[in-house]
This record gives C-alpha cells, structure tokens and sequence, in this order.
C-alpha cells in the first residue's frame, strides 16, 4: 500500500484535523491493520530506529536534513500516530464499563 497523502503545512491543520484521523483513508481507517502492515513491510525495526534517530535527532543537530525523507518519515509516523489512536479508541470502547 502506498502512502499517496499530500505535504500539509501547519497553519492548514484546525480543530477538526487534532481530533480525527486525516492521513488515513476510509479503508485505513475501517481496518488499521493495513497501515500497520504496510508500515512493517516498509520499514524493520532496526531501519525505523535508524531513520528515528538520522531523521529527527542526528540531521536535525547536524543540519544536514534530507527534506523528502525526513517528510516521507513524519507522514508514516503520523499515520502510525493516528491508527494506534483509532485502535486505543477501539480497545477504550470495547471496555466491559462501554458496553
């Protein structure tokens, strides 16, 4: 699954994009397994650890950013972000105190 969402700049993000999921599609967010997969197949967790640390903590000290993969990184992060809050939400409303 390839990730096809735009760049957003922050002043275009309201209200209404903090408390939904935005990056997802409806498929995505009827089933956030498939982001969690395609996340996974993109990505093992010694690489996620290095793109991490190269992308937001090395480069940003260092200056030396690459621009379209520290973006291509933020916009998987946001979307791994979002899906753990739409399965957070489920587990939350699935609760025996929810039903």
């Amino acid at each position: 699954m390839e990730n096809s969402n735009p760049l957003i700049n922050s002043s275009q993000i309201e209200d209404d994009y903090s408390q939904r999921p935005f990056r997802l599609n409806q498929q995505e967010i009827n089933n956030p397994q498939l982001v969690i997969t395609d996340f996974w197949e993109r990505y093992s967790l010694q690489s996620f650890r290095k793109h991490l640390w190269n992308g937001f903590i090395k480069n940003l000290l260092m200056g030396n950013i690459d621009p379209l993969g520290t973006a291509e990184l933020y916009i998987d992060m946001e979307r791994m972000i979002e899906v753990t809050f739409l399965l957070k939400n489920q587990v939350t409303d699935n609760t025996p105190e929810n039903k």
